[in-house]
């Protein structure tokens, strides 16, 4: 399946290697020719989400990474060490040249998953494991599930020129990085705040198809209900989740869906959505951290639609660079809303 990522349409890589480990890893192998540690902590939580145990630590991981002009970030590379993983590096020969500039670069982007059924899926893709390559930059790739061999084989050829790091290796690269002029910065930069948004209408009163889009988001304060996990929707968001109408005179309290919910190999299918007339708002319960959940406040809370009535839950911290690249797609796409009336500053948005 092809993989295709821009501004406007964000996080598309790292949903698609959510989608190669959803069934399970057993063993994660990523070569990536540049690697950030914004880009790693994404990749490790992902992989956390998918390990059975929840414990990234429990699986074999392997790293390779280059060290061409100064872009990886040795932080980044302490924690894969750290995380346990093995971690190779390419372009070691150019230690001894001030601006770390090979005469030839190590570049593949491969992201290799073993399954616990034996099989093997894959992503190879222009992406780099840097914050930027896997949210906002226009990247394209392609996912392949079952040949192991061919897998096994294009990996064995990827890393050939890689060697193991060491101590005296990754000094060397940090204090030769220093010096080195044409590291670009944009790559492992965290991305600006989004623009601002002006007036906008709300939610409920948006004229667009909102089933035809296939992510919604909505920030989030403090949540209500006495775990913190009732999330207050726009009204009007039944109708992302397949419900045409809703009885918004009824002064009770109506199920309006239950819509099945997943993240990595975790699956809930007890979180309704619900008309609260008492505050004229659509409510959904979303799982507790207790039950392998999230914890939700001062977050951007993204639902992707795998299939009909199957959402991905997704949740980032409201400041982090997959959730400003969200705000801003929907922003340049005029798919950006109030969640209420005109007494609430919080937003919600759709993603093509």
């Amino acid at each position: 399946m092809f993989v295709v990522q821009s501004h406007l349409r964000p996080a598309a890589v790292q949903n698609a290697l959510l989608d190669l480990m959803r069934d399970g890893v057993a063993r994660a192998r990523i070569c990536s020719a540049y690697v950030s540690v914004m880009g790693s902590r994404m990749l490790l939580d992902a992989i956390k989400r998918c390990v059975p145990s929840g414990v990234h630590a429990d699986i074999p991981k392997t790293v390779v990474a280059s060290l061409d002009f100064g872009l990886t970030e040795p932080e980044a590379l302490r924690l894969w060490c750290r995380s346990g993983a093995e971690v190779l590096v390419a372009g070691t020969l150019s230690l001894d040249s001030r601006t770390l500039t090979p005469p030839t670069a190590f570049h593949p982007k491969l992201y290799v998953f073993d399954r616990p059924d034996g099989t093997i899926a894959s992503l190879v893709t222009s992406a780099n494991l840097t914050n930027r390559g896997l949210t906002v930059n226009t990247e394209v790739g392609y996912t392949v599930a079952g040949d192991a061999e061919a897998a096994n084989s294009a990996w064995r050829s990827a890393v050939e020129l890689a060697v193991p790091l060491t101590d005296d290796i990754l000094q060397r690269y940090e204090a030769q990085r220093e010096v080195a002029r044409e590291r670009a910065a944009d790559e492992t930069n965290p991305l600006p705040k989004p623009l601002p948004v002006g007036r906008l209408a709300p939610f409920g009163d948006a004229s667009v198809e909102v089933g035809e889009h296939s992510q919604l988001w909505v920030q989030s304060w403090r949540m209500s209900g006495g775990s913190a996990t009732q999330l207050e929707l726009p009204r009007g968001a039944h109708r992302f989740f397949g419900v045409a109408t809703v009885d918004y005179e009824a002064e009770h309290v109506d199920k309006i869906a239950e819509p099945v919910l997943v993240s990595g190999n975790r699956r809930w299918q007890s979180n309704p959505l619900r008309w609260h007339g008492n505050n004229r708002m659509e409510r959904i319960n979303l799982p507790s951290a207790a039950s392998g959940g999230f914890r939700y406040s001062n977050a951007l809370i993204l639902f992707r639609r795998l299939r009909a009535n199957v959402y991905e839950l997704r949740v980032h911290p409201w400041d982090s660079d997959t959730a400003r690249a969200c705000i801003e797609a929907s922003r340049q796409c005029e798919l950006i809303f109030r969640v209420g009336q005109a007494n609430t500053t919080r937003l919600a948005g759709l993603i093509k």
